[in-house]
This record gives structure tokens, sequence and C-alpha cells, in this order.
């Protein structure tokens, strides 16, 4: 503890393994984290964000609360982690902290659920988480990979439950491909389509292992037509 908040800081004063140390903090585990976000909103709006996306799924990623892991502080002084409004649920994996400038030190519960503030804020952090994912695809897509297996049947949950960002969240979603068996993003599906093809096409079952041989693909492999295989029970 060096006694000031790690992320009051410059990033270029900030070692990989104080972020780190943070990160084990805040988050309460063990891994590395995959993604650091460290952020500082300036202008009408004042907050700092110091986010982390672990690396090995949590244990109580599938917990019926669905509650997130983001503290709240205001102006260096820990408010609470339970503030429902500051992150959706279907980004619970996300680790770490926002200290605004812009709430009262006083700030109660109730005031919380109805802050224009929170909800601000709550509308940038997803942006940044997304806009990060989808850069993970272009430059580390077999990390990304990996980082969808672990967490991606939960940021699924999200294309029904935020209609604002249900595009963006499409565009970080991979799903199995029948014909070459690897997982894709649907930009990519839609750019493979066979001559004349103009719909998606899936197969919902309950395990990718149960697709294979299936008579229902029997004439779409006929034709080179690819299915997408919906395993998830999210799908």
């Amino acid at each position: 503890n060096t006694g000031s908040a790690i992320w009051t800081r410059q990033k270029r004063d900030i070692t990989e393994e104080q972020y780190k140390e943070f990160y084990h903090h805040v988050g309460r585990v063990f891994d590395e984290p995959w993604l650091t976000l460290h952020n500082r909103a300036e202008g009408k709006l004042e907050y700092t964000n110091l986010l982390f996306v672990p690396s090995s799924k949590p244990y109580d990623l599938m917990n019926p609360d669905r509650k997130h892991r983001v503290q709240l502080y205001v102006k260096r002084v820990f408010i609470t982690e339970d503030c429902e409004d500051l992150m959706p649920a279907y980004l619970r994996f996300v680790r770490g902290i926002v200290d605004s400038e812009d709430l009262p030190l006083n700030v109660s519960r109730e005031m919380l659920q109805h802050s224009p503030v929170i909800t601000k804020i709550r509308k940038s952090l997803v942006k940044r988480v997304l806009s990060e994912l989808k850069k993970s695809i272009q430059k580390r897509r077999d990390e990304y990979q990996n980082f969808w297996e672990g967490f991606g049947r939960v940021v699924k949950e999200g294309v029904y439950e935020d209609a604002e960002n249900r595009a963006k969240i499409l565009e970080v979603s991979f799903f199995k491909s029948a014909k070459s068996a690897a997982m894709l993003p649907l930009d990519e599906y839609i750019d493979a389509f066979s001559e004349g093809q103009e719909e998606i096409y899936y197969l919902s079952v309950e395990a990718p292992a149960l697709a294979i041989g299936s008579p229902h693909l029997e004439g779409f492999e006929a034709k080179g037509v690819d299915v997408l295989i919906l395993s998830d029970p999210v799908d």
C-alpha cells in the first residue's frame, strides 16, 4: 500500500506488476488480468476508471444474482461495490473501480439508483469495454477466442438485455461454424455466404457434438452453405 490511489497516477508511472497487484486486491482473484482499461474522462462529467477483464473465468460467473464487481469511489473515498446501475449484468466478469468527481460524498443508495451521473458513466464504460473487445479480435484473435470460450455465454446475455448496444455486442460475438468447426464472428460468416445465400442459418443443439452427422445439415452441406451451431442455453 503506497498510501495513494493507484488510479490517480499517470499510466506511464504504473508498472504492469503494480496493475496486477491492484487487480488481485480489488478483484479478490489470483489470475492474470487479460485486459487493463485505465482512463480518465474530463469535461461535463469527470471520473476515472481502472477496469480489468480476467484471463480466467471467476467461480461466481454464473451466480443467479448476476452482480458485477466494480467498486464505486467518490473523490478517492470508497462508497460501495453494490451500485447495480454502474455496470450491466452481462459484463459482470469485469473487475475494478470507478472514481467519480461529480457525486456527493454522502450519496445514498436511493440517489445512486436514479442518478443521471451513474447512467452516463455506465454508458461510457460499456462503450469502452465493447470497443476494447473488438480491438482484441483484430489484434490478438487467438487470445480473444480463449476469452470467448470462458465468457461468451455471459456476453451474449446482452444481446436481448441491452437493445442500445445490441449491434456492438453482436460484433464481438463468436459462433461455431458447421463447415470449418471454427469459432467466427457474424461478419465473417456473412462475408463467406454461398452464391445466392441471403439468410443466416443456424442449428440449435444442447452440445456441439450433437450437430456432427445431423441429418438437418446434409442439405446445406451439399449446397456448400455454412450453418452456425448454437449450443449455449442463452442462444
